[in-house]
C-alpha cells in the first residue's frame, strides 16, 4: 500500500490546485486508498459541518478541475462515507424550513408535544471520512 506522508499529502494537494499531475502506483488499492485521502483532506478543509453538500460539490468540482480522477470514482468514494442524521446542518435547515420550524417547537418548554417519532424523521446525508493529518 502507498505510504503517504504529511508532506506528501500537503504536495499532492497543493498539486491538485495547481492542475499538476501526481505519480500514483499502478494498482486500483493504491489509487483508491489516495483519491480516500484527498478528498479526506479536502472536505474537511471547507466548511462541511455547515454545508456538507456544498463542501462535496466543492471537492468534486477541484478534483475534476484536476483530471486525473473520474466523476464516477469520486462520487463512489462519498458514498461509501455517506452518513444519515437527524443532526442537521445549516445547509438542510435552510433547504427545509419545516425542519427548522418543527426543531424550534422541541426546544421550546413542551417538546413532548411533538408527535412525530424519530424514524419518520426527514434524515440528512453527511460525508464521514477519516482523519489524516
Amino acid at each position: 500500500m502507498l505510504s503517504t506522508s504529511q508532506y506528501d499529502l500537503n504536495e499532492i494537494i497543493e498539486k491538485i490546485k495547481n492542475k499538476s499531475p501526481f505519480e500514483l502506483k499502478d494498482n486500483e488499492r493504491s489509487r483508491t486508498w489516495t483519491l480516500r485521502i484527498i478528498i479526506s483532506k479536502l472536505y474537511y478543509s471547507l466548511d462541511y459541518e455547515n454545508e456538507p453538500q456544498a463542501a462535496r460539490q466543492k471537492v468534486t468540482e477541484r478534483l475534476l478541475y484536476h483530471g486525473q480522477f473520474s466523476r464516477k470514482e469520486i462520487d463512489e468514494m462519498f458514498q461509501r462515507s455517506v452518513k444519515e442524521t437527524t443532526q442537521y446542518s445549516m445547509e438542510f435547515l435552510k433547504q427545509h424550513p419545516e425542519i427548522s420550524q418543527t426543531e424550534a417547537l422541541k426546544n421550546k418548554e413542551f417538546p413532548d408535544e411533538i408527535d412525530e417519532k424519530e424514524g419518520e424523521r426527514l434524515k440528512e446525508i453527511k460525508y464521514i471520512f477519516p482523519h489524516y493529518c
